[in-house]
């Protein structure tokens, strides 16, 4: 059975403690985070169709390819609670700049600016999690912040959803017109970042050790200091295996789950005939199975010691949940596999997450998740802008007469052989764990000689058996 006083420990987590704030910071963040996902895929398609959708998931991927290991470094420089305030109040200020977006370059031009923004708090985000929790409570933890993020998938969409019912806001005619619809979701989008930053503004100063005898030092300072730190976090990304199996693993399969985001409601649709009661079902299905992977993982963390191997049986697990899915013909059979696929990714994640806080010394871990967040983002985002033009792609050509009958479950298919392909990798990197251990000649010879030493003293201690 789970140890019941790491339960009790983990419940206690979100009820006080600089952890419990730290918690509903990235609770509400995150629903605001999904909020402005949504709000602005629907603003996109509004100003530009499905080129103007693409070319607003693709204003999130830049900037992550090129800044992303900057924040790394100031993750690792400066003090991380400043950070996550500022990217917050920044959000805050920013998204409201889209109720008056019209065209694709503004839209394009404020999206990016949230996208730093974001980036800039997530690293940080993940990187104090150790400092503000014991050591036995750091996978109840990061279960309860894996919860918080993508448990609010639904409640962001559920926002956008009651919002956009709720009469419009023109604020005296300055809003435009086409914008009204959305604005209220932009300025809930704001209420929620300041109140992030605010609760976040509470906790003490989290600068490490390192950062603070480096910020009294010159050495720091200059385009010298940060590509030497650059440096630094490449090389122990590259030498760390162990760390590097999990970082690429998380977004590889990041970029195969983002298929079942833009087409899991056309699957229903047009695969299974389903209306919105086959969706719900298939979604309630996917974050319940999440939930009790999340659950599990953390009550058994203290048996789970190689996070690793895990992870790599957890990610295998959603991967095949996900294949399994696309090619059934029922909604209970789509839902019983989603099931499957959403065990496999809460415990992917928490494990993940927890792998990485333990194997990465806090004055290093700022530029590997910044790595991490940055992957997993372009990972997300680019499955994303490719998986609508891939069906379209699909269903004008001869493929979808045998690959599976339909283009929708080709790509869906496509993201979970990925995600399994990744969770194989991984196990196969930790082969070693599975053979016996290799003896040379010296070592067989030591334990030869000390089992016949052993029955040729039948008097020893312990070989009475009378």
């Amino acid at each position: 059975m789970a140890d019941a006083s790491d339960a009790r420990s983990a419940r206690s987590l979100v009820t006080s403690g600089p952890f419990a704030r730290f918690w509903w910071a990235a609770a509400i963040g995150s629903t605001g985070d999904w909020i402005t996902v949504f709000a602005v895929i629907a603003l996109a398609a509004k100003i530009g169709g499905s080129s103007g959708v693409l070319v607003a998931i693709l204003s999130r991927v830049l900037p992550g390819l090129v800044l992303g290991p900057l924040f790394g470094v100031l993750t690792d420089r400066i003090d991380r609670r400043a950070l996550i305030m500022t990217a917050d109040l920044g959000r805050a200020a920013v998204v409201l700049l889209l109720a008056f977006a019209t065209t694709l370059p503004i839209l394009v031009a404020v999206t990016f600016a949230l996208e730093i923004l974001s980036l800039l708090g997530q690293a940080p985000r993940a990187a104090v999690v150790p400092r503000l929790v014991r050591p036995i409570n750091l996978v109840g933890a990061n279960s309860l912040l894996v919860g918080a993020t993508y448990g609010s998938v639904p409640v962001g969409a559920a926002f956008n959803w009651v919002l956009a019912a709720l009469p419009s806001i023109s604020l005296g005619g300055l809003i435009p017109l086409a914008n009204r619809g959305l604005a209220l979701a932009f300025v809930v989008d704001a209420a929620t970042f300041l109140m992030s930053g605010l609760l976040v503004a509470s906790l003490p100063a989290l600068r490490t050790p390192a950062a603070e005898l480096r910020a009294r030092s010159d050495a720091s300072r200059g385009w010298r200091a940060t590509a030497r730190d650059l440096g630094e976090g490449l090389a122990f990304f590259w030498r760390r295996r162990t760390v590097r199996r999990v970082v690429i693993g998380m977004a590889a399969a990041l970029f195969g789950g983002g298929t079942v985001i833009v087409l899991g409601q056309s699957f229903v649709e047009r695969v299974l005939f389903a209306g919105d009661t086959g969706f719900f079902a298939i979604v309630t299905t996917l974050g319940t199975g999440a939930a009790v992977g999340i659950g599990v993982v953390s009550l058994y963390s203290s048996r789970l010691v190689r996070r690793d191997l895990v992870f790599g049986v957890s990610t295998l697990a959603t991967g095949l949940g996900l294949t399994m899915a696309s090619i059934t013909n029922t909604v209970f059979g789509a839902s019983t596999w989603m099931l499957v696929m959403g065990l496999g990714a809460g415990s992917a994640y928490v494990m993940g997450f927890s792998h990485l806080h333990e194997q990465v010394s806090d004055d290093m871990r700022g530029r590997v998740f910044a790595t991490l967040f940055s992957l997993m983002r372009i990972g997300l985002f680019v499955s994303m802008a490719l998986a609508v033009p891939l069906e379209a792609a699909l269903r004008r050509s001869w493929a979808p007469d045998w690959l599976f009958g339909q283009p929708t479950r080709t790509v869906l298919f496509l993201g979970g052989a990925t995600i399994a392909f990744v969770g194989l990798g991984v196990l196969w990197s930790l082969r070693a764990l599975f053979k016996p251990p290799k003896l040379g000649e010296d070592t067989r010879r030591m334990i030869e000689e000390a089992s016949r030493a052993r029955w040729a003293t039948p008097d020893s201690p312990g070989d009475d058996v009378s």
